[in-house]
């Protein structure tokens, strides 16, 4: 039996957290990135693979073939008991996945706006009162949804860490999540890739962005 594919563009973008996943889960797969230069690499297969919605990132797990990150993410979290334990966790669960969800989206939305640099300022300055809530959401646990690894977890682990790359400081006044970033990045097996030469770091989106997609990687402090 063939090993599961995912399929996506080289950078980091929505296909991280799935990688997260499936390296702390020792899954052996075939990581297909198609250049972000050479769009008609993707193009060419586009429609031959079989894909309800064909689009990138995409899973195929024997006859299981998917897209939409969020869906792949469940579909992975349900196969290897990454989903929480409980009803309690379950629901922390959902709750913290469409939080996350909005605070990526924002801030991919206004890095691809025209006027990024108009925007910014305002941006920035609303930056730490979403991470107040999740600061207060996280509290004193060791994870997302309790005292166990959920899907989550690689979700807002790495929203968090390019935040980081744009904001200077922006865990300063929140000692949890600093921890809670550690904790995440220090987890068996997923600290090795973190640490690879296979894991990329850098860019985190398209070179179309007008943030993040191109140049040197910045500094995080």
């Amino acid at each position: 039996m063939s090993k599961p594919t995912l399929g996506y563009w080289g950078y980091r973008g929505l296909g991280a957290p799935i990688r997260y996943l499936l390296y702390f889960k020792n899954v052996d797969f075939e990581d297909k990135r198609y250049p972000e230069n050479d769009r008609s690499t993707w193009e060419k297969v586009k429609f031959s693979l079989n894909l309800d919605f064909p689009n990138l990132p995409y899973y195929i797990d024997g006859n299981t073939r998917l897209t939409q990150s969020t869906t792949i993410l469940r579909y992975l979290a349900g196969k290897y008991g990454l989903d929480g334990k409980t009803e309690e966790e379950k629901l922390r669960v959902s709750l913290a996945e469409q939080q996350i969800t909005d605070f990526r989206d924002s801030f991919i939305r206004v890095i691809h706006s025209e006027n990024f640099e108009k925007l910014r300022p305002d941006f920035v300055a609303k930056v730490p009162a979403q991470l107040k809530f999740v600061a207060n959401f996280l509290g004193n646990r060791e994870f997302l949804a309790g005292d166990s690894v959920t899907y989550v977890d690689f979700m807002a682990f790495d929203t968090i860490d390019f935040y980081r790359y744009l904001i200077p400081n922006v865990l300063a006044d929140f000692p949890n999540l600093r921890d809670y970033q550690e904790r995440v990045r220090s987890l068996p097996v997923l600290q090795d890739y973190l640490k690879s030469s296979v894991y990329t770091r850098w860019p985190i989106f398209s070179p179309r962005a007008h943030w993040g997609g191109k140049g040197s990687e910045p500094k995080q402090e």
